[in-house]
């Protein structure tokens, strides 16, 4: 199936089809074991939805021990991943291919606990030639607060294999 970029009549960023977004959910529901024992197998996501018309993807998560920092609540490490999976997964499922990350902002606001059932949502919010801009809110369903918030940016397209980043010069 091919899953072309569309732009909405407003200028806002449209997702696929019902049907592709269906097909590209079930498929990652169905191949996220294939890569038993890395990092995103581990985090164990669970793909819930995907809604083309707002350019939403929505994830959810079980705080695992593993997953937690020397006091006991989720590594903040760990949120900016699952904000950065679920914001990839919203430019694959607009793209139609993957897309390395170039830049994430996370702002860290609640703590997360052992056993604490999260969502994700992420969302494209701008599309261009060479870069895709998306967001994340990460909310805790055990308490009902806003964990984290994140921004991503990814590398699209044919430019993604050429993307190099610079390090800042320090004098």
């Amino acid at each position: 199936m091919s899953i072309e970029p569309k732009i909405s009549h407003t200028g806002k960023v449209k997702l696929s089809t019902p049907e592709e977004v269906e097909y590209i959910r079930s498929y990652l529901q169905e191949h996220r074991y294939d890569h038993m024992g890395d990092f995103d197998s581990q985090m164990d996501p669970d793909y819930v939805s995907s809604d083309y018309e707002n350019g939403t993807v929505t994830i959810r998560w079980t705080a695992k021990k593993w997953e937690m920092n020397h006091i006991g609540i989720l590594h903040g490490g760990i949120m900016a991943s699952i904000l950065d999976h679920t914001a990839g997964y919203a430019a694959y499922a607009f793209l139609g291919h993957w897309c390395p990350t170039v830049d994430i902002d996370v702002k860290l606001i609640s703590q997360v606990n052992l056993g604490d059932q999260l969502t994700c949502v992420g969302q494209v919010i701008h599309a261009g030639a060479r870069f895709i801009t998306c967001s994340g809110n990460l909310y805790n369903d055990t308490n009902g607060r806003l964990v984290a918030t994140g921004l991503m940016e990814y590398a699209n397209g044919a430019h993604a294999a050429n993307v190099e980043v610079q390090p800042e010069r320090v004098d």
